[in-house]
């Protein structure tokens, strides 16, 4: 199971030889090449991809694949390995596909190493892991940099993803449901109005943004109720309720108990 949304494992770059060659072979992570200078070939699926400057290609896990330099004019590259669960994502936001796995800098040509956002990016992503020798926040960064300038390339930024707001705004509710948030907190962090946040989660799950919150405050405090010693009091403020009677009123409704005899029956008769 991937314990991080994005995790780095190595990194390097390689200026090749003419017709230097890799594979036929599989990786067990993704592997992403942006080619700093030169020309060359990347085989995947049966296809024949020839690429230069500013070009790049992806290998994902498990995938077989050949790439060999040119001959009059081999290819320097930089490379990265990484994964983690919101890869996917991140690689479909940037147009890749399995039937499309590489990206094309339009304006590579023009651009010398260094002075372009993506040969920069990479450069400094290579150089960081190398000196540091892990994978930390200052290296990722600079990997996110790279898929944020591919995004844009793509034209894909404002193309919305529901499932994926969703899951931002499920993931903020999960790690803040115990300070005063609002539905507009939420809308704001996700970079959406209020009024597509509602409709989002009417649409994916029946149920209006405020009522996913509350519902998810007290599902807390079931848990806590049943696990913990906590007073009453303390797990209201702990489940982001402004007041121990407001939490009360709301939990006899959602529930048909108040929290002390839910806790008593969940004793009593472990009740879900």
């Amino acid at each position: 199971m991937l314990n991080h949304a994005l995790h780095i494992y190595f990194c390097g770059q390689e200026a090749c030889t003419p017709r230097h060659s890799f594979g036929p072979a599989v990786r067990n992570h993704y592997l992403m090449h942006v080619i700093l200078k030169g020309k060359g070939e990347f085989h995947v699926h049966g296809q024949i991809f020839r690429l230069k400057k500013g070009d790049a290609f992806l290998i994902s896990p498990d995938q077989s694949t050949y790439y060999v330099a040119d001959q009059e004019n081999p290819w320097e590259y930089a490379w990265v390995a990484f994964d983690g669960y919101e890869v996917s994502q991140i690689l479909e936001s940037c147009g890749f596909t399995d039937e499309n796995p590489v990206f094309h800098f339009q304006d590579a040509e023009d651009s010398e190493l260094g002075d372009h956002a993506l040969f920069e990016n990479i450069l400094t992503l290579v150089l960081q892991y190398n000196h540091s020798g892990r994978c930390t926040l200052e290296t990722l960064g600079y990997l996110y940099l790279i898929f944020g300038f591919m995004q844009r390339s793509a034209g894909t930024q404002e193309k919305p993803y529901e499932r994926d707001y969703l899951r931002k705004a499920c993931d903020y509710v999960s790690q803040n449901y115990s300070y005063q948030i609002k539905v507009s907190d939420i809308a704001r962090y996700i970079g959406i109005d209020r009024t597509y946040l509602y409709k989002l989660f009417r649409k994916e799950l029946e149920l209006s943004p405020q009522e996913y919150l509350i519902s998810f405050r007290i599902k807390i405090a079931k848990n806590m109720l049943k696990h913990t010693t906590l007073t009453v009091t303390e797990v209201s403020y702990s489940c982001g309720f402004h007041d121990s009677a407001s939490f009360c009123k709301c939990f006899k409704r959602l529930t048909g108990y108040t929290p002390k005899n839910y806790r008593k029956s969940k004793e009593a008769y472990d009740l879900a």
